[in-house]
């Protein structure tokens, strides 16, 4: 298994940034890699997400849901093995830190050469960025 965590700061108060990430429909909109949100049933999505070219559908449970600070997604049997935390921390009532840590099987090759972790800390603190000037986009329109 291969695990990465990244962190960003976010000029948006924790709650509204927090609900970004809760509702399944605004993920697509925050995470660039997540393509669509399709929900299941109480706490089951499935995610399709786009990363180094290859696409996967993935059937998340959410484990934990911590409003306004914890946010956690597992696979569900019989998919990818995977998990996805958000964590949110108000550093001013106007900012947030946003921590998200992943752990997945990369397989093949990548992870046996050490390279999944560094590619995938790289695409995750590439999505922070977008989700950082998406976020703060959305703030100031309001």
């Amino acid at each position: 298994m291969t695990f990465v965590s990244e962190s960003i700061d976010i000029d948006v108060p924790v709650d509204v940034l927090f609900n970004l990430y809760a509702e399944p429909e605004s993920l697509p909109s925050v995470l660039s890699i997540v393509k669509h949100v399709e929900v299941l049933g109480p706490d089951l999505i499935r995610w399709d997400v786009e990363l180094v070219g290859q696409r996967r559908s993935i059937d998340a449970k959410v484990v934990v849901n911590e409003p306004g600070k914890r946010l956690r997604w597992e696979s569900v049997e019989g998919r990818a093995s995977f998990a996805a935390e958000v964590r949110t921390e108000a550093i001013t009532p106007a900012s947030t830190r946003v921590t998200v840590d992943a752990e997945f099987d990369a397989g093949g090759i990548a992870e046996r050469l050490g390279l999944a972790k560094p590619i995938a800390a790289a695409a995750i603190s590439s999505e922070l960025r977008s989700a950082k000037k998406t976020a703060e986009a959305q703030a100031a329109a309001g």
